[in-house]
């Protein structure tokens, strides 16, 4: 099950570097991740909350790659110019969007009704 393509990762993350094979294989494990984590089934594939967490968890994978085989460079400089990148920010927010993403599909899916109490002057046990 692929909850994602290779250029919706590519719209946010255009590595130079990776291939699109590279990408795919990204996207595959991402995927596994995801379903193992919601416990989504093969038809949950057209979810827009799990193809939200897919791009953005490989895409953090992107970058995490991207920044290991030197692509990203921490600063660079243009003569008198220069322009530092903090690239773990970006990872972050990646991920952080994506683990959002699969609690609201959890939360969304979800069997188990909330409980719900009033409290207060005239409600039942209002005391």
């Amino acid at each position: 099950m692929v909850l994602c393509s290779v250029t919706e990762v590519r719209n946010i993350v255009d590595p130079k570097t990776l291939t699109d094979s590279d990408i795919e294989g990204i996207i595959s494990h991402a995927s596994n991740v995801i379903s193992l984590n919601t416990g989504a089934s093969e038809d949950a594939s057209g979810n827009a909350y799990l193809n939200t967490a897919c791009i953005h968890m490989s895409a953090a994978q992107v970058l995490r790659k991207m920044k290991y085989k030197g692509e990203l460079a921490k600063q660079i400089k243009f003569g008198n110019e220069s322009q530092s990148n903090d690239v773990d920010l970006d990872i972050r927010y990646h991920e952080q969007t994506a683990e959002a993403q699969m609690t609201r599909y959890k939360y969304s899916t979800s069997r188990y009704s909330i409980l719900y109490g009033r409290v207060g002057p005239k409600t039942v046990n209002g005391e």
